[in-house]
Order: C-alpha cells, then structure tokens, then sequence
C-alpha cells in the first residue's frame, strides 16, 4: 500500500529536526517568520536563535514584526545594525548579492559566536524563478535553506503557518522586499529617501492597499504599484486626493499611479 504523500509541515520536519540547534535570520516578512515558528514546533524554542539585520532599507514595520513574533514564540533574538554599505551607496544592479554576501556573513559569525553552527533563511520555490543574485551568495556561504529543501512554495508556507496557529496579521502577509527595490539602479542612495518611500508605504497600508510598492524616480517622482484588485479599490475609494496630499508632505512632487499595476522586481535590472 502506497504510504498517503507528506504535508508540507511533515517535509518541512524531516528537513529541520536533525538539525537541532538552528538559527534563523529573521527578516520579519512571511516566510522568516514561518521558518522560526516552524523550527521552534520542532526544535523547540531553546534551541533556536533569531538573527535580525536592521539597516536603513529594511522596513521598520518588519523588523517591529520580528520582535513581536519572537516575544509570541519565546524565541531569543539579537538585532545587528548596519548602516548603508559602502557597495550599496549607488544601488548597483547586484545590489542584492552585495547585499547578502555581507549582511549574511556578519550573521552567520554572530550565529557561530551564539553557538549556533547553522543559520537558515526563508528562501522557497517560488524563488527560483525570480531574478535573484542574492542566491548566489547565500549558496556561497552555505546558508541552509529548509523551504527548498523541503521543496515548499510561497502557498505551502502560508498553509503551515495556518497549521501552526499564527496569526493572520502572518499568515496573510502579502510579499515584500527591499526598500532599495524601490530605487534606481546606478544613483546615491540616502537614509532620508528610504525613510520616505517606508513612509509612503505605511501610509498607503493604512488605507488598505496591502500590496503596495512606491518606486522612486529621480528624487521627486513616485510612482505607485498596486495589484489589480486594489487598483479598484483606489478608485473607488477616492483615495487620490489623500494619498497625493501625504506624499507631497513626503517630499514627493510628482505622484503617479502605475496604469499596469504591480509588477514583482519592476526595477531590476540583470547584469
């Protein structure tokens, strides 16, 4: 008789429990988040380290997101704080493998420090299809990667994260990304343009618009991404006016509505 196929949570276990001590770098987005959850079910939540990068272009709601589920789960976390790196001061097109080969180094150090000989990070399936230099340097550093090998896609992690009781406000989070995805490539980079497209997200959040992005062009224009169905409801919830008013506050003077939508690295550019 044919055993009944595994779920994704009992893939996920034979992946995680003979590891035994894991940390995770702790992002504050879904997939992180689930990954913690899960390894605290299985590991137990001793014997799991949450490691947290905190720079200028993580959004602030994240990593608040990260505390609080660490507080929930018991977890220990340590945040590290970086400041823009040198590499990423004209957002080159491989920003993102710049980016983790050092932010994961110093995190995989700190973790061997805390005597956590693996750390893992929430990459799944649905990654593979993406521009993704970021990979690379995570494959380089022998990050583990649990998802992929538990062969989990972005539907099966929001099934385990049902299964394991977290709540909506985790479960249901939409995918986000970098705050230097929302810039050009090839032009400086400040601190106070990242804290104004965070703003501007925020504030597009608060009226519902979950699946937001605002991309920058030139230091002036802001061009908003929205999925279909939210298109609709920024329509018909007369919500130009506001949204135009806040991010003129913001600094922005041109605010555009992308008539396309959002579009998932709309500014990446491979080289």
């Amino acid at each position: 008789m044919t055993p009944p196929p595994q779920t994704p949570f009992e893939r996920l276990r034979a992946v995680l429990l003979p590891r035994e001590r894991i940390a995770v770098a702790l992002s504050g987005g879904l997939d992180s988040s689930v990954l913690l959850a899960a390894a605290a079910k299985v590991l137990g939540p001793e014997h799991c380290l949450a490691l947290t990068a905190q720079t200028p272009y993580v959004m602030e709601e994240e990593v608040r997101d990260s505390a609080e589920l660490c507080r929930r789960l018991g977890i220990r976390q340590e945040t590290l704080a970086f400041p823009i790196l040198p590499s990423l001061a004209d957002n080159p097109p491989l920003r993102c493998y710049l980016c983790k080969h050092a932010l994961f180094s110093a995190l995989a150090a700190r973790a061997a420090e805390a005597g956590f000989p693996l750390l893992a990070d929430g990459s799944n399936t649905d990654d593979l299809g993406d521009y993704r230099p970021g990979r690379k340097a995570l494959q380089e550093l022998g990050i583990l990667s649990p998802f992929l090998e538990a062969a989990m896609d972005k539907a099966d992690i929001r099934s385990v994260a049902r299964g394991l009781g977290l709540p909506e406000s985790v479960s249901g989070k939409p995918a986000y990304a970098c705050l230097l995805t929302r810039l050009e490539h090839n032009r400086p980079v400040t601190e106070s343009l990242l804290r104004r497209v965070d703003a501007a997200e925020a504030f597009l959040r608060s009226l519902g618009l979950k699946g937001c992005r605002v991309r920058v062009h030139g230091d002036d224009l802001a061009r908003i991404e929205l999925p279909e169905e939210e298109r609709g409801l920024f329509r018909s919830g007369e919500l130009a006016a506001p949204v135009a008013h806040r991010l003129r506050e913001l600094g922005f003077r041109y605010i555009t509505l992308d008539l396309e939508g959002y579009s998932r690295g709309s500014m990446n550019e491979p080289s």
